[in-house]
């Protein structure tokens, strides 16, 4: 399959005013393990702007949910295909843009609706597709989950629903994406990842990792978790490997008996500002 610099995908960060801390170490940790990504990249906020050489700002105001946010800020983006980023989701290995190429060509050649980068535990792909992608069963849970995606631009927007917060998103819109074929996960991962602020808080090893490559944080911007927040996270990771174990088509019932509808703790889930 030939390669090619695919410039109907957008790389798109999500975030907000309230995390405008995190937006220099992100893009410096961007820069440094993605210095020759081929897309234009966007980065989402209310007002504030980031000045920074190869970022452009999509400016959202003051929309009332994550939701509304996001829809504002995708509907300024010209690309057709939206590879969707979050701003505590900070790079910390370099990337293989040949690999990544390939696979976001074949996702755009084919048409597809949604395209997983990152895998989780209850997220791999269930069925062999080809070499590249496994595809993703209707009734899986997470399908429609946010976490390093190639978003089909309208498929995103139709699944998207106004007063949604992000973890309202990756619960209610993977139920509403079962009307679509076409979703697809990588059978690896094609970036390395850490996530460093969990409920507005840094993790403290993901603080010390970055700080750890050089690269500055604002610690007086944001607190740290407590000894205590960070055994209860371990634990809901443990909670949800738990699910791995069960079969794929059961996992949703079993999750939505163990959570809390207004409590988004699992983690892969998206806890954000709204």
């Amino acid at each position: 399959m030939p390669i090619s610099n695919d410039t109907n995908i957008a790389v798109l960060v999500v975030s907000c005013d309230s995390y405008s801390d995190l937006w220099n170490p992100f893009f410096e940790c961007f820069k440094r393990f993605w210095p020759d990504c081929p897309y234009k990249v966007y980065l989402m906020s209310n007002k504030k702007t980031f000045d920074r050489q190869g970022v452009t700002n999509v400016l959202t105001e003051d929309d009332p949910s994550w939701s509304d946010s996001l829809i504002n800020g995708v509907s300024q983006i010209k690309e057709d295909y939206i590879f969707m980023f979050l701003d505590d989701l900070f790079l910390v290995k370099p990337v293989d843009t040949k690999k990544v190429l390939e696979v976001f060509d074949w996702a755009v050649s084919n048409d597809v609706n949604y395209l997983r980068t990152y895998l989780m535990t209850n997220n791999k792909p269930d069925k062999q597709y080809n070499r590249l992608v496994g595809s993703l069963s209707k009734k899986m849970i997470y399908r429609a989950s946010t976490v390093m995606v190639v978003w089909k631009k309208q498929v995103l927007l139709d699944l998207l629903k106004s007063g949604e917060s992000a973890w309202d998103f990756e619960v209610q819109g993977t139920v509403r994406a079962d009307k679509y074929d076409d979703f697809y996960a990588t059978w690896q991962n094609l970036f390395t990842i850490v996530n460093t602020v969990i409920k507005g808080k840094w993790r403290r090893d993901a603080a010390g990792e970055i700080q750890s490559l050089g690269i500055e944080i604002d610690l007086k911007a944001r607190d740290l978790m407590t000894p205590k927040e960070a055994f209860s996270f371990k634990g809901k990771l443990l909670r949800s490997r738990l699910l791995s174990f069960f079969p794929v088509r059961f996992r949703r019932k079993i999750r939505s008996l163990f959570i809390n509808k207004r409590s988004p703790d699992f983690p892969g889930e998206v806890v954000r500002k709204k």
